[in-house]
């Protein structure tokens, strides 16, 4: 199954990105990142966000990844009262899963 995800920040940018990756890397080996893109923020008044897409191959649930994803943003302190006030430590979004579109991609033109 070919997945995209949105990976986001816009605290500590680059070590909440850094670090990101590097916990995705441990559950799915075969993950590769693009560069790394600074971009104004969306909706909310806050710093800069830093930005990048994954792709990868891998037999997952749909729900799986989800769970596994959100355990990677808690485990990294975020939480939706962090985003409620324009605070993003890290935001991993599923983008498309296989040919489902699942979220658009906020910051791409």
């Amino acid at each position: 199954m070919e997945i995209v995800l949105s990976l986001g920040a816009n605290i500590n940018q680059q070590r909440n990105i850094s670090e990101a990756k590097n916990r995705l890397k441990l559950l799915f080996p075969h993950i590769a990142f693009t560069n790394e893109q600074w971009t104004e923020p969306v909706g909310v008044v806050s710093d800069k966000y830093l930005n990048c897409l994954a792709t990868m191959n891998e037999a997952i649930s749909l729900e799986q990844l989800t769970r596994q994803l959100k355990s990677i943003e808690h485990e990294m302190g975020d939480s939706h009262q962090n985003h409620q006030q324009g605070r993003v430590i890290i935001d991993i979004d599923i983008i498309r899963y296989g040919k489902q579109q699942i979220k658009r991609i906020v910051w791409m033109p």
